[in-house]
């Protein structure tokens, strides 16, 4: 018959070693758990820094949204301001335009009248002077002294207002 001690050594044998390699993977397991515990302190450090940026990125959020708005509110303001001013030049182009209709109308009438030589009223022929080439500005056929001393007709005064506006 087969010997029981043996058997009986046999299976010590295989208890040991399997004891062994169950302490040899708990020192496996307990050097992996400490780098997990040490590495759970960084996680925790890391934690917190994110838990702190997404607070401060929650604050400068809502800051972004009010400077919004108020960028969105003086945006508004400048875009009525220059619904404004676009109504105003507007209407200044338009009375412009109807200033140098009338202009138009008495040039061709003058013209019609002395087609030689074309004047206003109370300007003599001495007073007119030959404009520059390449004078900057609106041709001056007048002196500046004697233009204040002159009255304009109102469709010339009409113009000279709307051309003083557009500047």
């Amino acid at each position: 018959m087969l010997d029981l001690s043996n058997i009986e050594l046999g299976f010590n044998i295989l208890v040991a070693i399997l004891l062994i390699a169950t302490i040899v993977y708990a020192v496996i397991l307990n050097k992996k758990l400490d780098a997990l515990r040490e590495a759970k302190a960084e996680m925790e450090g890391l934690i917190r820094s994110f838990a702190e940026t997404t607070t401060k990125a929650e604050k400068s959020l809502a800051e972004f949204k009010v400077h919004a708005s108020n960028t969105g509110v003086g945006l508004e303001k400048n875009t009525t301001k220059a619904d404004g001013i676009l109504s105003d030049l507007s209407y200044l182009v338009d009375r412009a335009e109807v200033v140098a209709d009338r202009l138009e109308g008495d040039l061709s009438l003058a013209r019609k009248q002395s087609p030689n030589t074309i004047l206003p009223k109370g300007v003599q022929q001495s007073d007119v002077r030959t404009p520059k080439v390449g004078s900057p500005g609106i041709l001056k056929t007048v002196d500046e002294k004697d233009k204040k001393s002159k009255e304009l007709s109102p469709a010339a005064e009409d113009l000279l207002k709307a051309l003083k506006g557009m500047r």
